[in-house]
């Protein structure tokens, strides 16, 4: 994949969007998309839904989330040190010494998260896992009135690490969960577009936010485009590392190809159309079964209304969480022509039913 279509990953991961501000990566991927579809539109939830064919079908919903981990500040001390609230999951221990962006009003602040060094540490302390509550963000101010000046309460923050390439196909950055989701999307519908002719289908691509506080934008941009399918693409764990369990993930590591996913989340029909696309393209797949929640949008957009017949394509991805997320774009590249050709081969016939 060459460079002038990766500089869309790039300046969407430049434009930070912490769950619940998604505003500045929306209008990026406003820019990209509306060059590959008919009509573009932003719900009042924030969800930015474009359409291709509209009227064909079926009524095909191809998403992944916007959004990325976060802090929001609730408290700056006398001292000028900010004390904040998590957006998202984190792990503790994969923050010290982060830089961090604080958005405000004025523009960004840089920030590091500081924690006591371990050389003044005593006795346990030293093995224990930080609390998000022994955590600061040091800006560099001198005290409270300063800081105040600089970052309002209620300012949201990201960590403020950018794309690099890391070695051959890999890319490694902070919110590739689910920025490289998008860019897969975006590929998949580019790629749909300039095969328009033969589309049967009505395609409605969904940028969806607060996917890390609750999957919520899937929810509510899946009950207004009121899909018959619905394609999801998030990232998933490798098991290609050290410290991790072939017998607990499965097999999947980086470079192998597009994840697809089996479970009761996932329509029986849907998951078959996916692997007929990839075996008569002859692209490598791996599988992920998962019994229960998949832990993505597609769990709740399985049940929207009366239900919609869904499908997961994931992105193998270590270190998720991290400010250093690594995915392949050989992976990228695959899963989007994966989707693409699930989608021109679909006609108003298709059976979804289990």
């Amino acid at each position: 994949m060459d460079e002038a279509r990766v500089s869309f990953l790039r300046h969407m991961i430049s434009a930070p969007s912490p769950s619940g501000a998604e505003q500045a990566v929306q209008q990026v991927i406003r820019e990209e998309v509306r060059q590959y579809t008919d009509e573009v539109r932003t719900d009042v939830h924030g969800n930015v839904i474009a359409s291709l064919n509209a009227a064909g079908e079926p009524r095909v919903m191809l998403t992944a989330h916007c959004d990325e981990l976060g802090f929001l500040i609730r408290y700056i001390d006398e001292q000028g040190f900010l004390y904040f609230a998590p957006i998202g999951g984190f792990d503790p221990a994969t923050l010290p010494g982060n830089r961090v962006k604080i958005l405000t009003p004025s523009g960004p602040v840089i920030g590091v998260i500081g924690r006591k060094p371990v050389h003044i540490m005593h006795g346990d302390d030293r093995d224990k896992m930080p609390k998000l509550s022994d955590l600061w963000i040091d800006i560099g101010a001198a005290n409270k009135e300063e800081a105040l000046k600089r970052v309002p309460l209620g300012s949201f923050a990201t960590r403020a690490a950018e794309l690099e390439p890391l070695h051959g196909n890999l890319l490694v950055s902070r919110a590739l969960d689910d920025k490289s989701g998008i860019f897969t999307v975006v590929e998949a519908v580019r790629r749909i577009h300039e095969k328009r002719e033969a589309l049967q289908a009505g395609v409605f691509f969904v940028s969806a936010v607060q996917e890390e506080v609750g999957l919520r934008g899937a929810r509510t941009g899946a009950f207004g485009v009121d899909p018959l399918i619905a394609i999801a693409v998030d990232v998933t764990f490798t098991s290609d590392h050290p410290g991790v369990s072939k017998q607990e993930l499965g097999d999947i590591k980086l470079n192998g190809g597009p994840v697809l996913t089996v479970g009761g989340n996932i329509n029986p029909r849907v998951y078959q159309l996916l692997i007929k696309a990839a075996e008569e393209a002859g692209l490598a797949y791996q599988i992920d079964s998962q019994p229960d929640s998949t832990g993505t949008d597609t769990d709740v957009i399985q049940v929207v209304r009366s239900g919609v017949a869904t499908g997961l394509v994931s992105l193998p991805l270590r270190y998720m969480h991290t400010a250093s997320e690594i995915v392949s774009l050989k992976d990228i590249d695959e899963s989007a022509e994966l989707i693409a050709r699930f989608v021109l081969a679909l006609d108003k016939n298709v059976n979804v039913i289990p």
